[in-house]
């Protein structure tokens, strides 16, 4: 009886060995894909940064100061439309983030306005001559 006992211990240990086997491969793969997950994360969020980066330098060595113009001045071959429209923008967002109030936003941009429409004004009769 002893061989067989041998024979049943074996089988047991045998089994044991291939489920220990079976459990850390699968935990392996698992944290392999949780590696892979995390590292291309943050892979992503770095190459993010550098686009970033990038953009604010080319901006910053462009000398472009975030305002967009808009498509109005878009073509309009003039630089006092393209500062008038500028200054417009810049009274926008003052507005909007608070810095100046609504009384004061509608007399500014009343003046830009009246400037604009004087300058029209000087730029046709200089043509006219």
């Amino acid at each position: 009886m002893d061989g067989k006992k041998a024979l049943y211990y074996a089988a047991i240990a045998i089994a044991v060995l291939i489920g220990i086997s079976v459990v850390g491969t699968v935990v392996s793969a698992l944290l392999g894909i949780t590696v892979w997950a995390v590292t291309s994360a943050v892979q992503l969020a770095v190459l993010a940064g550098i686009v970033y980066v990038a953009y604010k330098a080319g901006s910053w060595l462009l000398g472009d100061d975030g305002d967009s113009l808009g498509v109005d001045s878009v073509g309009s071959g003039s630089s006092s439309v393209d500062a008038a429209t500028s200054r417009q923008d810049r009274l926008r967002q003052q507005y909007v983030e608070g810095q100046i109030s609504e009384a004061e936003f509608e007399r500014r941009i009343g003046e830009e306005l009246e400037t604009e429409d004087i300058d029209e004004i000087d730029r046709e009769l200089e043509r006219e001559r």
